[in-house]
């Protein structure tokens, strides 16, 4: 056991940590909540309202649109983007020939700035002289695709660049923790007649249980935190279509200058991902569990 003094002393270096939390992460939260009751334009005086700017949000559609964006681009980043990640680790633990070139290129994604992936896929998804274009008119289709200007498609578009950007990340978690799986087990399984899709749903994927947890939890804060690919891709359009909660604080803070809006806005979306991330962190909990 420590005494009082050494205990004192490794109190004072939490002291330097915890005042930073508090600073940049307790008081930014506090003060939303403060200034979403009140009517501040960002700049000047403001005065309380009370409640009017949440029975605003509520009115204007604005909230419960973003909400479900928010949560479809979300769905997709984390089913897609695990799905897609998985494959390429089951893939690149295989024994392969320039399995290291390989793993390589399909990081590369990962090391690009935001910026970069969004202005290179915003000519892939270019009506007319962009790739995806270009591909249905070699194969003689006469089709134009505008994935970015539909409003059934520009969402899940922009979700897309997300999980192609994040693939390599989640991918070489996969990896390292399918290496963690002893050849004995594999083998095991192959003797008791397990085929090779069976021994990756009853083996593998029960004992990626932690791993899955972790990438799940990386795509869901992804997903809830949108707004990069959102604001450079589509803009929030076409209409609010793609528009999530994210890009629709950033838009009512800093385009509209209704900070008092945004800052209720901000509110609701803390108190929405913080349920929603605790529901489904215990869910996988509950699942690391049972596998």
């Amino acid at each position: 056991m420590f005494d009082k003094k050494k205990r004192n002393v490794l109190l004072l270096f939490i002291v330097p940590a915890l005042l930073m939390y508090v600073t940049f992460w307790i008081l930014p939260v506090l003060m939303s909540f403060f200034y979403g009751v009140t009517n501040w334009s960002g700049m000047g005086e403001y005065k309380f309202i009370g409640l009017n700017n949440f029975k605003y949000l509520l009115k204007d559609g604005t909230m419960f649109n973003s909400m479900k964006n928010t949560v479809i681009y979300a769905v997709f980043v984390v089913t897609y983007g695990n799905i897609q990640a998985l494959t390429l680790a089951l893939i690149l633990n295989k024994k392969l020939k320039a399995k290291g070139f390989f793993r390589t290129v399909f990081y590369l994604p990962a090391l690009f700035s935001t910026i970069v992936v969004a202005f290179l896929w915003s000519y892939v998804y270019a009506p007319y002289y962009g790739m995806i274009s270009e591909i249905f008119n070699k194969l003689g289709l006469d089709i134009v695709p505008n994935l970015l200007g539909q409003k059934g498609t520009s969402l899940l578009a922009s979700a897309f660049v997300e999980t192609w950007k994040t693939s390599g990340t989640m991918t070489i978690i996969y990896l390292a923790g399918l290496q963690n799986i002893s050849e004995e087990v594999i083998e095991s399984a192959k003797i008791d007649g397990c085929t090779g899709w069976q021994a990756i749903r009853f083996v593998k994927i029960p004992m990626l249980s932690n791993t899955i947890t972790i990438n799940v939890m990386l795509g869901l804060i992804g997903g809830f935190k949108s707004f990069d690919y959102v604001f450079a891709l589509t803009g929030g359009g076409p209409g609010n279509s793609s528009s999530t909660l994210m890009y629709s604080i950033y838009k009512m803070a800093f385009v509209e200058s209704q900070f008092g809006k945004a800052e209720a806005l901000a509110a609701v979306a803390f108190i929405f991902i913080l349920i929603i991330s605790v529901i489904v962190l215990r869910i996988m909990k509950r699942k690391e569990l049972e596998a």
